[in-house]
């Protein structure tokens, strides 16, 4: 899947550069945090809607729409000459995700059901996820060549995105859709799942809500322990790599599926990770942590988009309502963390990411337990270790 890999390609390399030109314009840690937040914020309000246009009226126009707009961000980009206006292509760029994503991810879906469905959205995470390898580690080298330079590439292969998704993404054939049941209707092991859903799309939350702060508020604390752009590029890309590891591992085992197990070993590795980035400055402790806390993204967001598509009727929809879940904690996570930073230090917005990340399992521990009582949500092993999904009888709204 090409498109994936280009449209986020584009995303990364913008979204390194940009906290770096931010910086040198002036801009102080709650700045930097609104960078992600206006993002995000457009993104969330957004993805829904999308989500649920292109389930009445088609997934092709959203999606070829979404390059055009981030190219109009990334050319006006090379001209800015203040915070403010870095922050307005945030919001521009918002928009161009929210048409984008939800409608792609729906037709990645439309295209694959039953068991294959897992594993095409295996295939997608790992197209996305592969361009974090790649466009952070070019920012940051392209940005020592010229600050205006990372936004010069990636307008133009956004445009060239444009006429790519243009030719070759063309509307699957509609099936009918049985109707929905209610979730109260609904047997008790699709009950059990439910609860599972709502606990990883807190984890989900929580996940994200750490992410952004690293995205956008690492940046300020590694130039001031004095890296350069090109090794901050390279620690950011770290979490692209994990990801990327972590994706390709989750499509090759459905052992993963509907277990409490996996969801809080990974989280306790983003804990141990949030305590790495407060104490040391060292920047082979940096990637490691990193790595860890890309591990748990990979999990949560692998999840979320798999449940929800798997879950509910109008994949439009579900994959709204995760991309709008995740951008809520991209559009706290910065802010918040800003705040802190700005207030209490460089260091303080990873405690406040630890107090969510507890607070967000304490939830999970909840619903995990709730789901335990309506029903079953563990998946049962077959001889030889195989664990397969425990299937549900109707897809539910």
């Amino acid at each position: 899947m090409a498109g994936p890999f280009w449209m986020d390609l584009c995303a990364s390399i913008f979204y390194l550069a940009a906290p770096l030109v931010a910086i040198e314009l002036g801009a102080n840690p709650i700045e930097l945090g609104l960078v992600g937040t206006i993002t995000a914020a457009v993104h969330m309000t957004l993805a829904n809607l999308a989500g649920r246009l292109s389930d009445r009226f088609g997934r092709r126009a959203l999606v070829v729409t979404g390059p055009v707009i981030l190219t109009i961000s990334c050319l006006v980009m090379t001209q800015v000459g203040g915070v403010k206006m870095v922050l307005a292509l945030a919001a521009l760029n918002g928009l161009s995700f929210a048409i984008f994503w939800p409608p792609f991810q729906a037709w990645v879906a439309d295209v694959q059901t039953g068991s294959g469905l897992a594993r095409n959205i295996g295939n997608f995470n790992l197209s996305w996820t592969a361009s974090q390898l790649v466009g952070p580690t070019l920012s940051g080298f392209l940005f020592v060549f010229h600050s205006r330079l990372p936004f010069l590439v990636a307008g133009g292969l956004s445009f060239l995105l444009f006429f790519f998704m243009w030719s070759t993404v063309r509307e699957p054939e509609r099936q009918p859709e049985r109707k929905a049941a209610s979730f109260s209707a609904e047997v008790e092991e699709s009950n059990g799942q439910r609860y599972f859903l709502y606990a990883i799309w807190m984890a989900n939350f929580a996940s994200w809500f750490i992410l952004g702060n690293v995205r956008y508020q690492f940046p300020k604390l590694a130039r001031e322990l004095t890296m350069a752009p090109y090794m901050i590029g390279l620690l950011m890309s770290c979490v692209g790599l994990s990801q990327f590891l972590g994706f390709f591992f989750l499509r090759e085992s459905d052992r993963w599926h509907f277990k409490r197990s996996f969801l809080l070993g990974a989280q306790l590795m983003a804990a141990a990770a949030l305590f790495l980035i407060y104490l040391s400055s060292k920047p082979f402790i940096f990637a490691s942590a990193l790595i860890l806390i890309g591990i748990c993204v990979s999990l949560t967001y692998y999840s979320s988009l798999y449940y929800a598509v798997r879950l509910l009727s109008k994949k439009g929809k579900g994959t709204g309502l995760h991309e709008s879940i995740l951008g809520s904690g991209v559009v706290l996570g910065p802010l918040l963390g800003g705040v802190f930073a700005h207030s209490s230090g460089l260091r303080t917005p990873y405690l406040l990411c630890l107090a969510v990340l507890s607070a967000a399992m304490a939830l999970e521990l909840g619903f995990i337990q709730r789901g335990g009582r309506a029903g079953t949500f563990e998946e049962k092993s077959k001889p030889g270790g195989i664990v397969k999904p425990v299937e549900v009888p109707h897809k539910v709204e």
